[in-house]
């Protein structure tokens, strides 16, 4: 496939405008809060932080939209991994933000181990991605249960919010703002109907978020 190809052509210019644009977003909100700032002075600590959610909303609108990109086109190069081993790194990686929010991770039920054959360098985002999507539409408060378990020749992936059981609740306290890319959730859809999966995302009254992703085991 050479670069005349018009398929190559047209992911170019869908690219070149989506990173152009994100680019854009990212400069203007940080020049409009600096304007803000000189119109009602805020202290220099949440300024900074302001300053710092706009400069990792824009990466992270640039990452997803490379992988994603790269997830549609490119063949897979699949190895064993440790689907268990993808969790644990997910959810040390988001401690952090689970803690500005108010919610608590944690693993829990785990098998030893859950081998299934898959491309690294996409399910590893995808799995990251699907936790950051639960932490988007968490309550502050409650508790997202991660695990894995055994379905029919398959694993299954599962992130449960149970509500009230998390951190408590600061007075006045109010969660950072969504950071979620709009192809966060459309890298995980993508990446396992590529390794022959499948994904499902819901709300029950009295309990919360609950997705899950099933992959077929090795």
């Amino acid at each position: 496939m050479g670069d005349d190809d018009p398929d190559v052509a047209e992911q170019l210019r869908e690219a070149l405008r989506f990173l152009a644009h994100a680019a854009r977003e990212g400069h203007s909100s940080t020049l409009a809060l600096l304007e803000l700032h000189g119109v009602e002075p805020m202290a220099a600590s949440e300024l900074a932080q302001r300053i710092e959610r706009n400069a990792r909303r824009s990466l992270l609108r640039i990452d997803d939209f490379v992988v994603f990109a790269r997830a549609r086109a490119q063949p897979l190069k699949t190895e064993e991994l440790d689907l268990l081993d993808l969790l644990f790194d997910a959810v040390a990686e988001a401690w952090h933000d689970g803690n500005e929010r108010g919610v608590r991770l944690k693993v829990i039920d785990a098998p030893d181990e859950a081998l299934l054959q898959a491309d690294r360098s996409l399910l590893r985002p995808a799995v990251a991605r699907l936790l950051q999507h639960a932490l988007e539409r968490a309550r502050r408060g409650s508790e997202l249960a991660c695990t894995v378990r055994d379905a029919p020749l398959a694993w299954s992936l599962e992130i449960d919010e149970v509500p009230g059981s998390g951190a408590a609740t600061p007075p006045g306290a109010t969660a950072p703002p969504a950071v979620e890319s709009e192809h966060g959730w459309a890298l995980v859809e993508l990446v396992a109907r590529r390794m022959g999966g499948a994904v499902s995302q819901w709300d029950e009254p009295g309990h919360g978020v609950r997705l899950r992703v099933t992959l077929p085991r090795a």
